[in-house]
């Protein structure tokens, strides 16, 4: 009797990690932006605000990819809802200084150009995918 319940104890713990292995995912359902605050605190106005978004895509491939890396060479890696748990301070960053200053109107060209490069969440993604890292497997 013991050992069946040992058993069932340790079955139920692999059913339970597999079901968690199966749920990996860089999505955050259809929640609101928790980084919605962040943004607006450092951006004075919606021109920065939408510039600063795309350097979070950008960060964000970038973040994604190299989780998908550690985890394809079985080193430590977080797939998750990246909500929370983004470096503000390096997004900020990847922002050229000259542009923190500028109006509304000034940032449309660079905002315009930003929208028409690849950010590299496609190829992230599907880099994940190819590995197994996102959904099940392995």
């Amino acid at each position: 009797m013991r050992k069946t319940m040992i058993l069932a104890a340790a079955l139920a713990a692999a059913a339970g990690m597999a079901a968690a292995e199966e749920k990996r995912s860089f999505g955050c359902g259809y929640g609101g932006d928790d980084d919605r605050a962040e943004i607006d605190a450092r951006a004075g106005n919606q021109g920065m605000k939408v510039i600063l978004q795309e350097y979070r895509d950008r960060w964000d491939a970038q973040h994604i990819r190299a989780q998908c890396e550690a985890f394809d060479a079985g080193r430590s890696y977080h797939i998750t809802c990246l909500d929370g748990h983004r470096d503000w301070d390096a997004i900020a960053a990847m922002v050229p200084a000259d542009l923190w200053s500028l109006p509304r109107k000034a940032l449309r060209p660079h905002y315009l150009a930003l929208q028409e490069q690849d950010d590299g969440m496609r190829d992230a993604i599907s880099y994940c995918r190819e590995v197994g890292a996102l959904g099940g497997g392995r």
